[in-house]
């Protein structure tokens, strides 16, 4: 029997990064990858069954929140899909920010994929 996989939207500005954990989730999961804010939106659909979302989506622009505002769309568009925060800067702001919008999660950057892999399987296993 054919069990489809379910689909995850990872949003990051650094191309090695998203190719990285794509490559590392690949096996279990149909991975979306997208690189800022607008293509993140255009790629969200109800195929979706979780986003990892980098806080800060141009490393140029140290006070870029895109991900933030990305946390807020899909909530408002999507409320059932969470959303997993990562950053690799200690911003508290943006991480209580992220929190009361509701982001299933924060990881820090670098990612633990074991606790990755964990905190993924943690909901979307649960849908069954």
């Amino acid at each position: 029997m054919f069990v489809e996989k379910k689909r995850i939207l990872i949003v990051d500005d650094v191309a090695e990064y998203v190719q990285s954990l794509g490559r590392a989730l690949s096996m279990e999961y149909d991975i979306e990858k997208t690189f800022n804010l607008e293509d993140a939106k255009k790629a969200m659909d109800n195929s979706i069954s979780l986003c990892l979302v980098d806080i800060r989506l141009s490393e140029d622009d140290m006070s870029n929140r895109d991900g933030i505002i990305f946390l807020g769309w899909i909530k408002d568009q999507f409320p059932e899909v969470p959303v997993v925060m990562m950053s690799a800067y200690r911003d508290f702001d943006s991480a209580v920010d992220a929190l009361n919008l509701h982001a299933a999660g924060y990881l820090k950057k670098p990612i633990n994929l074991k606790e990755l892999k964990r905190v993924i399987a943690s909901f979307l296993d649960k849908e069954g």
